[in-house]
């Protein structure tokens, strides 16, 4: 009895290890579920939600940033909601190699900006993601056969000249496949590099200074142009004021003269009123009233003569008037 005694109490004593342990393991295993459970995201992501028991994808589009439940054995497939950058440069050996409309070999170093579609990010990881991160070798991989297979359409002379007209044209169209095959957006597009034939290089640099010459040459002739209009404005408009001022000038004088007639004929008809009642009240006529007239003139008379200023006049009968000269109040006789 003792020994089945010792017995059972060993085999309590397992039984509640073995309870112990148990127990112990299933709440090890509830905090790896809640542990799980959890997940977070960033305001620069999106996600999918991927069990990797089951390995299998949620199509449930994660795009709002913060502490979110996936469930056990669940994690975030993360991709990013922000502008991201291809680049083919001499940095990283993939500068592409293509030529030009006109056969000429062409190296070509550009890079351009994507944004992936939230709305099909379930069909991008579904259709082209193999591993996780895969889409990013296929859209370079199409963006190098779109832009080298555009850049067969533009000739070496539009490469070295309109570089942003062929960015836009290479942007639109991959833009365009993207959106209906990549379910992502191309947002811009920069050739930084397009490396010619050095001959060509050469030949279009001699024929822009030649351009650029000419170009100076016809703004010059155009300078001189309006140069010359303005200096013929400026002598019309000189030779306008010439005339105006002649105008004014025979104004002027056809006024004076004018002026001076008018004097002239009310003086003449005043000296007529005056020697009229002369010879009326004198009775003066003939050689008489004209010897009145001289020595009346001789004397400073007349209608001009001043009444405040007396002058003493002689009058000599019987002297020739040609021969008399009146200086100082003395006559003399020659």
């Amino acid at each position: 009895s003792h020994r089945f005694y010792c017995a059972a109490t060993l085999a309590r004593g397992v039984m509640s290890e073995a309870l112990s342990i148990c127990g112990r393991g299933c709440l090890a295993f509830v905090l790896v579920l809640l542990w799980t459970s959890w997940a977070s995201i960033s305001p620069t992501e999106m996600g999918l939600k991927y069990n990797w028991v089951l390995q299998s994808v949620s199509p449930d589009i994660i795009n709002t940033p913060g502490l979110k439940i996936v469930g056990p054995f669940t994690t975030i497939l993360r991709y990013p909601r922000t502008i991201q950058t291809i680049s083919y440069d001499a940095e990283d050996h993939d500068l592409l190699d293509g030529r030009t409309k006109d056969g000429l070999p062409l190296i070509l170093g550009l890079s351009f900006q994507y944004r992936l579609l939230p709305d099909g990010l379930y069909h991008l990881y579904r259709r082209f993601e193999n591993s996780y991160g895969d889409y990013e070798r296929l859209f370079k991989l199409m963006g190098i056969h779109i832009t080298t297979e555009l850049a067969t359409k533009f000739t070496a002379y539009q490469f070295f000249n309109e570089k942003q007209k062929i960015a836009e044209v290479m942007r639109r169209e991959l833009d365009q496949h993207f959106q209906e095959n990549l379910f992502a957006t191309v947002e811009s597009l920069q050739i930084n590099e397009d490396d010619l034939p050095e001959a060509f290089t050469r030949t279009i640099l001699t024929a822009a200074t030649g351009k650029q010459n000419i170009t100076r040459m016809e703004k010059m002739r155009d300078a001189r142009i309006v140069e010359f209009q303005t200096s013929m404005i400026v002598a019309q408009a000189q030779a306008n004021v010439t005339i105006q001022k002649a105008f004014g000038e025979r104004h002027r004088i056809l006024q004076n003269g004018r002026a001076d007639a008018a004097i002239i004929d009310a003086y003449v008809e005043a000296e007529i009123k005056a020697y009229g009642k002369i010879h009326d009240e004198l009775g003066l006529e003939g050689e008489d009233l004209l010897k009145y007239m001289w020595y009346d003139t001789l004397g400073g008379g007349g209608v001009a003569a001043s009444a405040e200023s007396p002058q003493d006049i002689e009058m000599l009968f019987g002297v020739n008037p040609a021969a008399y000269i009146s200086e100082g109040g003395a006559p003399r006789r020659y």
